[in-house]
């Protein structure tokens, strides 16, 4: 099923689909979406790692976002892989179900760098674009794969660069998040504190703990939290945010932290920009949000053209 604002003759180039890593027994469901056309033989210019929003707990990598990812296609001449992660309003652990959305980004990740450009046939160039809780689990799924120590080449090596557009990076509550209150629309600072909670616990009921000392990991635990985590060594990030979002405060320290770690980092502020703009709300399509989605394609494009290897 696909939103109104999918033609009918684009369904064609969107593909369901099951992967697994062989670094992993994990499997996750993934939406493959391809440009209309490419010249006989010629790679698509890379690949693309989507992932959506919804604050853990609601969205999907096709009625949500199909006609958002099937732009991203065609503007930078790339496969989109977008992930169906597991939802913390969906996963019920008395059954047996597993709530490790993080993971299965990083099933996604490996199968792109092991498989995905011969697949698809793209060039072995990678980007990662991510929004809200989106942004989180992609900064999460990125420090995990630069920790590897199984002789993968370096993050930075094979990573271009990160897409992160009004990100969730600090579970706890920046000052903006809970100054908000109930005041921002189309989600207030109190809303998206309620979906932390629930991604929080729900993170708790999997057993997750602090190795080095054997306890609950906390709301700043940099597992969950990646304002807290060592930043160092991450592929150049556009951080965009709105003023009026009541994450604001969550990408404006993480952009200032994530440049002291040695990272390149570009930080956009829209004056007025709402949660989503860009993507949902009353500011998807107006001025300012077109503006703004299509300057985060521009600076994905401008890395992938910059390596340009092939």
């Amino acid at each position: 099923q696909f939103s109104s604002r999918v033609a009918t003759e684009d369904v064609d180039r969107i593909r369901k689909r099951k992967l697994s890593s062989s670094s992993s027994s994990q499997e996750v469901d993934v939406t493959v979406y391809l440009p209309k056309v490419k010249p006989h033989n010629k790679k698509l210019n890379g690949i693309c790692l989507h992932v959506h929003g919804g604050g853990w707990i609601w969205g999907d990598s096709q009625y949500q976002v199909a006609h958002r990812c099937l732009e991203m296609t065609e503007s930078m001449n790339v496969a989109v892989v977008s992930v169906e992660y597991s939802l913390a309003s969906t996963i019920c652990n008395d059954n047996g179900q597993i709530f490790d959305p993080v993971n299965e980004v990083v099933t996604a990740l490996n199968w792109i760098e092991n498989t995905g450009a011969d697949e698809l046939n793209t060039k072995p160039v990678y980007v990662g674009s991510g929004e809200s809780s989106g942004a989180q689990l992609l900064l999460l799924s990125m420090l995990k794969r630069r920790d590897r120590t199984d002789g993968m080449p370096s993050l930075t090596s094979t990573w271009k660069c990160l897409n992160l557009v009004y990100g969730f990076y600090d579970l706890s509550g920046t000052p903006s998040m809970r100054e908000d209150g109930n005041d921002s629309s189309p989600i207030c600072g109190n809303e998206l504190l309620c979906m932390a909670d629930l991604y929080y616990e729900k993170i708790l009921q999997e057993g997750n703990h602090d190795e080095q000392c054997n306890k609950k990991i906390d709301r700043q635990h940099p597992s969950i939290s990646p304002m807290y985590a060592n930043l160092s060594n991450l592929p150049p990030a556009l951080i965009s945010v709105g003023t009026a979002d009541p994450l604001l405060d969550d990408s404006l320290f993480l952009a200032n932290r994530y440049s002291i770690c040695g990272n390149d980092v570009e930080m956009v502020l829209y004056e007025g920009g709402e949660h989503g703009i860009g993507h949902f709300g009353l500011q998807e399509d107006d001025e300012m949000g077109r503006r703004a989605r299509e300057y985060t394609l521009q600076f994905m494009k401008r890395y992938l053209e910059e390596h340009d290897t092939c």
